[in-house]
């Protein structure tokens, strides 16, 4: 049935106002059941519904008490309290009346919208924090010409999950302060569904620990999954890395990890991670200290991977970066992004989770339309790291295509000395196609920010691409250009729109290309650093 694969998606929306229910009364008086509401408030054909009310009775009794939709039994419940339940919609549901019966009667009628299919696609965050010195926002467009609604689901760690619905204009970006939205001293994952499809990125600012200070921002998980893959890590000096684990499923997920180490050694662990919780893993603590190390998680319950690393780098230029995991290994991966010009440090990670060696053509294509070619072999259950700067020279910007002869995990870390003036580091994992859309939910020119949009060619033809920018107030501002084939090229956002605006992407073109947008600040005029983000194929 198709609630089956849409049920860790969804359920957790209905399942976590259970958390927040009040008990039952030990003793209820029997009375015919009340509706009060339903959550979702409209909802799709085999996916999970909360109903909310009173007298529904303790428990559910076969072949009496039951939920209808528009006369159409829900047959048995997920959850079946006096004052909460939790339905699959069945896929023969319509629109029309939702009734509650029990030995007592039927409830009133509550008008329900059912869709036939689902219009939104999830967007999951495994890490986010509050703790001290953190300071977490969501940012969610809407590009579309109507008013949708998203509905935030907060997997706290040690404390009550929240839900949480944002209204989102036409055409329009809002942003949402995390920490006055759980509290302080809490880790949070998310997942933000839509009456709609929406993007969302999640950015944090921070000074870690008291010692290090910049600021890292995600692109969402689209799904879950069974298996995430991470190319880079490393517990050397001056960094400290953490895997965060989100399962949004309401079946706790048995966890391997499997650490991997540039020798070819690995060392797989177990873990759990609670049903609709999230839970962290301390690397240097686990392999200690001095190792490069890809990750492996293997579940057998769909979840949610990232993983941050915060650090010193050379000891100079301190920051934090993050990234997704990837659901599996591929043959091909892009980048957008990449610069060796003065201040800038770039590196390539490949990961090779397979049994047999891999055979990886690596093509810098340059700004000035040059491409540089590199072939690297990874050894079986290894990785590899490259220093891009020794490879195609100093001041140069680049984008990369990796292209493997077995599937291979690739991430690109930077860090640099941006203008002189802000110091840190980014990371993007690389896309795994060209797209002809992208989206951007996270982007500001405000005064101590500056914002840089790369794209990538990696065809054969020329393309026209598009790019609006959508503010807060719903206005938006066109830019039109061509990229030759195999072009690398940059826009500075901050020219193109001026300054003060809070500003989402909108990249379309006429061939397949493939995006990435940079930050440089200094966050409140203090926390300096800088960080990148893939853009969000539809």
């Amino acid at each position: 049935m198709r609630w089956a694969k849409l049920f860790p998606v969804v359920i957790l929306i209905a399942a976590l106002l259970v958390v927040a229910a009040p008990p039952a009364e030990a003793q209820v008086v029997a009375q015919v059941p009340v509706i009060e509401s339903i959550l979702p408030p409209v909802a799709w054909r085999g996916t999970p519904v909360a109903i909310q009310g009173s007298d529904f009775g303790l428990l559910q009794i076969p072949g009496v008490s039951k939920v209808t939709f528009n006369g159409v039994d829900a047959g048995t419940a997920v959850i079946w309290s006096d004052t909460y339940i939790v339905v699959i919609v069945p896929d023969e549901a319509t629109s029309g009346p939702v009734v509650v019966s029990n030995l007592f009667g039927d409830s009133a009628p509550y008008e329900f919208t059912v869709y036939d299919q689902p219009t939104a696609i999830p967007c999951y965050f495994a890490e986010g924090t509050t703790r001290a010195g953190f300071e977490e926002w969501l940012t969610l467009y809407n590009p579309y010409d109507v008013e949708h609604t998203a509905t935030v689901t907060y997997l706290v760690a040690d404390g009550a999950n929240r839900i949480r619905y944002y209204n989102i204009p036409a055409h329009a970006r809002v942003n949402v302060y995390i920490n006055s939205e759980i509290g302080s001293d809490r880790d949070v994952s998310m997942v933000v569904t839509g009456t709609e499809r929406l993007y969302a990125e999640r950015p944090m600012y921070f000074r870690y620990k008291e010692r290090w200070t910049g600021g890292h921002c995600s692109e969402p998980a689209l799904s879950t999954s069974n298996t995430w893959f991470f190319a880079e890590g490393t517990t050397r000096a001056g960094f400290e890395e953490w895997l965060c684990l989100a399962n949004p499923g309401v079946v706790d997920a048995n966890v391997q990890v499997t650490f991997m180490f540039s020798d070819g050694d690995a060392v797989t662990l177990p873990y759990t991670v609670p049903a609709l919780k999230r839970y962290t893993v301390d690397v240097n603590a686990t392999v200690g200290p001095d190792q490069d190390v890809a990750i492996k998680v293997a579940s057998d319950q769909p979840i949610v991977a990232e993983r941050p690393m915060y650090f010193s780098y050379r000891g100079v230029w301190d920051d934090g970066h993050i990234t997704i995991g990837a659901p599996a290994a591929l043959n091909t991966w892009y980048f957008a992004e990449g610069t060796t010009r003065a201040g800038f440090e770039e590196w390539l990670c490949l990961a090779n989770p397979n049994g047999e060696e891999a055979r990886v053509e690596v093509t810098y294509h340059l700004a000035t339309g040059a491409e540089v070619k590199q072939y690297i072999t990874v050894p079986a259950a290894k990785r590899r790291t490259v220093f891009v700067n020794s490879i195609i020279g100093p001041e140069q910007d680049v984008a990369i295509k990796v292209d493997s002869s077995h599937p291979v995990v690739a991430e690109r870390p930077m860090y640099f000395d941006y203008r002189s003036k802000w110091n840190g580091g980014t990371l993007c994992i690389g896309a795994a196609a060209p797209a002809t859309a992208w989206f951007f939910a996270e982007g500001t020119t405000r005064s101590g920010f500056e914002e840089w949009l790369c794209l990538l060619n990696p065809g054969d033809a020329q393309t026209g691409v598009s790019v609006e920018y959508v503010f807060q107030d719903a206005t938006t501002q066109t830019q039109d250009l061509l990229l030759a084939p195999g072009q690398r090229f940059s826009i500075f956002v901050n020219e193109v729109v001026g300054p003060g605006r809070d500003v989402a992407v909108w990249v379309e073109s006429d061939q397949g290309i493939v995006t990435e947008r940079s930050l440089y600040f200094s966050y409140h005029e203090a926390w300096d650093g800088g960080h990148s983000a893939l853009g969000v194929a539809p």
